[in-house]
């Protein structure tokens, strides 16, 4: 990207920031993704050429670190951890004025997520595995969360450890569920998502459903339609009806 050879600090930082690609490594690095297989699986769709060079722009800018040899791990500098902010941030806006469509409900991305916002030191067990099972997907049908202290990963195929649960929905309401804004009791009552499993991975996945940093944010479509709701009830309410007495004579 050519910068705009401007002194504003915000050009300064576009020129880093605005780049295709940039923001979405950065939130990868920033939930623990460190090594470049793992950050290319956090980004469907970006050119194994195209994260490499975004890497080395990074590194180049001091936003990055790299260490090892053939297979080295990736690490946000204190200057990538702040330029990170600007993600969660960016968010926030997101989150509260952007809706998701249909072509965004990519149950991958939403588990490769999960697994990387999961505490794996708070897991009931050493190791967790959670078979999500999805009617109406475009794509696999049934995935394998598989988490623990040397696991983080989804599967498309049985990884051979059994099964802790079972969770059946459709991409919606995984996608909704794992933005904070469906709670599981509420999608269970409405009869959108289940659980077989023991009690204690049924609360488990209630707290797997607040992980995300946006879980609060409520949407301002939301808050636009209540508000139009009040005006247009206000508005209603105000004009008097052909049955009215008219104020000036006192006959309908």
């Amino acid at each position: 990207m050519d910068g705009y050879g401007q002194y504003c600090p915000i050009a300064l930082a576009a020129e880093i920031f605005a780049e295709r690609w940039t923001p979405i490594i950065l939130r990868n690095l920033m939930v623990g993704a460190d090594r470049f297989g793992d950050l290319l699986a956090g980004a469907p769709g970006i050119p194994r050429s195209v994260l490499a060079r975004r890497l080395h722009t990074l590194e180049r800018e001091g936003l990055v670190t790299r260490s090892g040899g053939r297979a080295p791990t990736y690490r946000l500098t204190d200057s990538g951890l702040e330029l990170a902010q600007v993600c969660i941030a960016l968010g926030m806006w997101g989150a509260r004025w952007r809706e998701t469509r249909p072509e965004h409900h990519d149950p991958y991305l939403a588990l490769w997520s999960l697994a990387h916002m999961i505490d794996r030191s708070t897991l009931p067990r050493p190791r967790v595995v959670v078979r999500f099972d999805l009617a109406q997907s475009r794509g696999p049908q049934r995935y394998w969360l598989v988490v623990g202290p040397a696991d983080r990963e989804v599967c498309v195929h049985d990884p051979g450890h059994g099964d802790d649960a079972v969770v059946g929905c459709d991409p919606p309401t995984l996608i909704a569920w794992h933005c904070g804004r469906l709670g599981l009791a509420q999608a269970m009552r409405a009869g959108t998502m289940s659980v077989a499993g023991p009690p204690w991975s049924v609360r488990m996945l209630v707290e797997w459903g607040r992980l995300s940093p946006f879980a609060d944010v409520q949407p301002a479509q939301i808050s636009s339609a209540r508000t139009a709701d009040a005006l247009l009830t206000t508005s209603i309410s105000s004009v008097p009806s052909a049955a009215s007495p008219s104020p000036a004579t006192g006959k309908a």
